[in-house]
Parts: structure tokens; C-alpha cells; sequence
């Protein structure tokens, strides 16, 4: 129970901060009377509200009738607002009282309506009544996660209001028997309060502060033993709340410095202080006080050898305990509990489902976006290659058959000028227009998609070198890796390919005077590399290399993407390497 007594001390600040309670009678009186006067709307519920909070802690019996009487018309009002805080402050003061299956129906139905609320202030006060639940019975893992909730809508949007968080971290560690996390927290909440000059102010809320402050303290040195310093913690933390609205707060800090005493031997003192705690007013409303100063006092008097007085202690004790947690009681916990679990698994199942589903979407979604789009790839890349094949074919149409078609037209017109001379014409119109069947013959060859495969290049251009050379008696060398038989090239790399080794099969045949040439290709890592050599006269580089039909051989490798050198020295032959990928 000892959460309610850190719980409490956030309730003014995080959750009821509006309808903080004055200390004084005075004020209460005031309030008292005024209440009689105001019409039934949502400030007498505010109102209302703030008297429950003023008088939970010291008559906890009239601070839950007035929660009842605010959370009456708030429903008649239908002010949901107003409804959620008075199920919050009728839960808080049912926990006071001891009668936790009326705390836990309260928290339940403050929690439900904080999701449709959806505020940061609402979320984090349904969050820490559930927590104070679960400390209640003592399930201090399943208080902790709730508890960190509160801690991550606090961090964010209450950061001056953290010192609550600190204190009830402190109060639930000490439950856990895990004192050094206790104590770490007390001294950060010391240190907050400290840091906001609260100890020197003598306002409800300072007081309810230090106060609580004092007690955590109290138990964190005692937790570790350090008992003098617990004692000074204990008895510093009681002066502050003896002003009649903190009694409350009193009761854990007798309950703290007998339990000291009983540990270090003074047990005359431990009982004075427990019986303290029996005769306070307060005690009888808040039984969970009796039950630890009842058990501290059995377990005095068996230290004193007083059996009779130990005896009467553990039935008190036994008593207290059945009232607060008797059958009847835990069975509605038990249910209210499996309830709340069963609610959460259909939640979460529904939001996996949900979040299965949205997946589902997407990823049908993404893939019919993927298919577009690379459909629309597809095309672009083969309307791409139609296009430039089309200007592939208009171009050697443009340069080869047009210039061939533009010299026999030529020639035509001189023969028929000049008779006496028209033979050489003739003679070269027929080269020329062998050279343009020639040249239609190469064009549609590349273009026949039956010559796709390596081997029929390779047999093209044995043939064809074959033919030229060996009518101007050079002999000829072909060799060819076996692996490329196989090898598919497309039609543009084919169409080059060839075009480049005829270009320099030309040449050696018309400029050389070599007698052997030889050509070597090869495949290595998805490269073909060709080397054609000649003994021929060669040339110089330096003067001949930009003339000569070079820029033909040029344009071929560019549009290859290759890499290509050519190698020439007077009277010791040239050299041409072709190396490109197969795309």
C-alpha cells in the first residue's frame, strides 16, 4: 500500500493540478458554502472535485461521498471530462479505504474512457491509478510497466512535475526488495524538490512533497541499514505533515521509525511509535497502516517473550488483513483482472490484425508498382534499342549504299560525256555497285536475328577474309576459343564487331604487301578480345594514323564501347587489338 502514499503525492500535481485543495479550513468552509449556491453544471462538478481531494487525505470516508456526488452529475450532465477525474479521484480514495475491488472498478472504467479522452494528462493518470492497483496486490513487475508509461508521458509533457515520478519508482523498488534502486530514487526526488526550493515553503503542496520525500528517504537508508540516517529522515518528514490535512502521511513515518527501532533492539520505543499509529484517528481510516503496525507489534512483543500480547496482535493483524483481502474481495479482483487481460489480448490480436492487413496492402501495393514500373522499363529500354537500331541501319544506308549509290550516278554522267573514256568508268561503276551489294548483303546479315549465335560471325568472317586475301595470294590464319560457339551477341554489337574486322582485313589486303596475316579471338569474364596482325610494310603512326580509313575503325570500336589499339612499324608489320564486354 505504500504506492498510495508516493501516488498521492502526484495526484494535485499530474493529475488534479486544476483542482489542487487548499490546506486550510477556512478555504473549505468557503468552498462548503458556496457549493450550496452553484447551479448543476461543470464547475460544481470541478468543485465537487476539489473538496474530494481536500479531504482524502485526512477523512477519506467524506473525500470519497464527494467524488460520488461529482461523478453523479457528470453523468447527468453527460461531461465525460468531469466523469473521468471523478472515477479517478473515487478509485484513489476506495484505495485509502482499504476496499480494492471498488478502487480496481473505478480504475478500470477511468482507463477505458482515457483512450477516447486521449490527452496526455488523462492517459498518464489512468496509467498510475493502474499502477497503484497493481502495487496494492503486490505485483510490483506489472505496476513498473504501467508506472513507466506514466514516467514517458510525464518526461515529455510535465517535465517540472518529474519529482512524482522519482518518489513512486522509490516506493515500488522498496517493494521489490531491490534498496539501492530505492534509494536512488528517493535521492533524485530529494534532489528535485531541492532544486525547486520546496523545502523552505510551507504550502499544501510543498508540505505533501517534502513530506513524501522525507518518507522515501526514511526508507531507503533503512533498506540499507543506515539507521540513524533513516531516523533523522523519518522524524524530519512527520513535523511537515502534522497539519491536520497530511495526517495520512504521518502514519507511514511512525510505522517507519518503529520498524527501526525493532531493528536495532529498542523495542519499548518500536512499540510507542506502533501504538501511535493504533490510536491516530486516521489509522481507522486507512486500515493498511493498522495491518503494519499490528504485524510490527506481534513481532515485537515475540521478541519481548509476551505471548499473550503477541497473540492479540497476530488476530488483529489476521482480521485486518481478511477485510482487506477476504474471498469475496480477490474473486473480484481475480475477474476484474482476467477481464482487463482478456480486453488487452483482443486489443492487441486486433491490432496485429490490423497492422497485418495495412502490410498485406502495401506490400501488393509496392509490387504492383514495381511491375509497372519495370514494364515501363522494359519498353523504354526496347523502344530505346529499336530506335537506335533504326538509326543504326539509316546511317550505314546513309554513308555506305547512299556515297556508293552518289559515285555510280557520277560516274554515269561522265561515261555519257565522254565516250572514248567511258570504259574505266564502267569498270568503276561495276566496283561500285559490287560494293553497294556487298555492303546491302553485310546490313541485312547483321540485321537476321539467325546469326545471333557467335559461330555463324566467326564463319562470316573466315570466309569473307578468306575470299579477299587469298585473291591477292596473302596467306591466311584463323583461329577462335571453342567457347565461343555459344556465345549470342545482339545484333548492333554483331553488326560492329564484324564491320571493324573487315575494315582492317581491307586494308592490310589493299595497303600492306604483307604475306600473312593472322587473327586470334578469344573469351575471358564475358570479354571478347580479337588481335589481328600482318608482315606487311606498316606506315608511321604520326602521319598516317588520322587518314587512311582510321576513322571508320574508330567509330566502329566507339559504338563497341571498346578498347582498341593499333601498333604499326616500317617494314615490320601492324597490329590491331579489339577488346569489349558482351552486353
Amino acid at each position: 500500500m505504500k504506492l498510495f502514499l508516493g501516488y498521492k503525492y502526484l495526484l494535485p500535481i499530474l493529475l488534479l493540478g486544476p483542482l489542487t485543495a487548499s490546506a486550510q479550513n477556512k478555504w473549505t468552509d468557503s468552498v462548503k458554502t458556496a457549493l450550496v449556491r452553484q447551479k448543476e453544471d461543470t464547475n460544481k462538478v470541478n468543485t465537487l472535485l476539489a473538496l474530494s481531494d481536500s479531504y482524502q487525505l485526512n477523512y477519506p470516508d467524506s473525500g470519497f461521498a464527494y467524488a460520488q456526488r461529482a461523478l453523479a452529475l457528470a453523468e447527468k450532465l453527460h461531461f465525460e471530462t468531469g466523469i473521468f477525474w471523478a472515477e479517478i479521484t473515487s478509485s484513489h480514495t476506495s484505495m485509502i479505504l482499504g476496499n480494492y475491488p471498488l478502487e480496481l472498478d473505478y480504475a478500470f472504467k477511468a482507463f477505458s474512457l482515457s483512450k477516447k479522452l486521449n490527452s496526455p494528462r488523462t492517459t498518464g493518470v489512468a496509467n498510475a491509478m493502474m499502477t497503484a492497483y497493481y502495487y496494492s496486490l503486490g505485483e510490483y513487475a506489472t505496476c513498473l510497466n504501467y508506472w513507466h508509461e506514466v514516467q514517458r508521458i510525464t518526461e515529455r509533457w510535465f517535465p517540472g512535475e518529474i519529482w512524482g515520478i522519482w518518489l513512486n519508482l522509490s516506493w515500488i523498488y522498496q517493494g521489490m526488495k531491490k534498496p539501492d534502486s530505492a534509494m536512488l530514487y528517493a535521492r533524485k526526488a530529494y534532489e528535485e524538490i531541492k532544486a525547486n526550493r520546496l523545502l523552505y515553503k510551507e504550502d499544501y503542496d510543498s508540505k505533501k512533497q517534502t513530506s513524501g520525500t522525507f518518507t522515501v528517504l526514511g526508507n531507503g537508508f533503512a533498506g540499507e541499514e543506515e539507521y540513524d540516517s533513516a531516523l533523522y529522515y523519518y522524524h524530519k518528514g512527520i513535523p511537515a505533515v502534522m497539519n491536520g490535512y497530511l495526517e495520512l502521511n504521518a502514519l507511514e513515518g511512525y510505522n517507519g521509525i518503529a520498524a527501526v527501532y525493532k531493528a536495532t533492539g529498542r523495542l519499548d520505543s518500536a512499540v510507542w511509535y506502533t501504538e501511535k499509529v493504533l490510536a491516530t484517528r486516521m489509522a481507522k481510516s486507512y486500515p493498511v497502516s493498522l495491518l503494519k503496525a499490528a504485524n510490527l507489534l506481534s513481532d515485537i512483543y515475540e521478541l519481548k517473550k509476551k505471548p499473550d500480547s503477541t497473540l492479540k496482535y497476530l488476530r488483529l493483524a489476521a482480521g485486518l488483513k481478511d477485510s482487506l483481502f477476504n474471498r469475496e474481495k480477490m474473486i473480484a479482483i481475480q475477474n476484474l483482472t482476467y477481464k482487463e487481460q482478456e480486453n488487452r489480448q483482443a486489443l492487441e490480436a486486433a491490432k496485429i490484425q490490423v497492422q497485418n492487413r495495412y502490410k498485406l496492402y502495401f506490400l501488393i501495393a509496392a509490387f504492383t508498382t514495381i511491375l509497372m514500373v519495370a514494364s515501363i522499363i522494359v519498353r523504354n529500354k526496347r523502344q530505346r534499342q529499336l530506335q537506335n537500331m533504326r538509326n543504326s541501319i539509316a546511317d550505314d544506308l546513309h554513308d555506305d549504299i547512299g556515297s556508293a549509290l552518289s559515285s555510280i550516278s557520277i560516274m554515269s554522267e561522265l561515261a555519257k560525256a565522254r565516250p572514248p573514256e567511258a570504259l574505266p568508268l564502267l569498270d568503276s561503276i561495276g566496283e561500285s555497285t559490287h560494293l553497294l551489294q556487298e555492303n546491302m548483303s553485310d546490313i541485312v546479315w547483321a540485321v537476321n536475328p539467325r546469326n545471333d549465335r557467335f559461330e555463324n560471325v566467326l564463319q562470316r568472317m573466315n570466309q569473307f577474309a578468306s575470299e579477299i586475301l587469298e585473291a591477292k595470294n596473302i596467306e591466311f590464319d584463323f583461329s577462335s576459343d571453342a567457347t565461343l560457339s555459344a556465345t549470342r551477341l545482339k545484333m548492333e554489337q554483331r553488326k560492329n564487331f564484324y564491320l571493324f574486322f573487315k575494315e582492317v582485313i581491307n586494308n592490310a589486303a589493299k595497303y600492306s604487301e604483307a604475306t600473312k596475316v593472322s587473327v586470334a579471338i578469344s573469351q575471358k569474364d564475358q570479354h571478347i578480345e580479337m588481335n589481328i596482325k600482318d608482315n606487311g610494310k606498316g606506315f608511321d603512326m604520326g602521319s598516317s594514323f588520322n587518314g587512311n580509313g582510321m576513322s571508320t575503325l574508330k567509330k566502329r570500336g566507339e559504338e563497341l564501347n571498346a578498347d582498341f589499339t593499333i601498333k604499326s612499324y616500317i617494314q615490320a608489320g601492324t597490329a590491331v587489338n579489339l577488346k569489349f564486354k558482351i552486353t
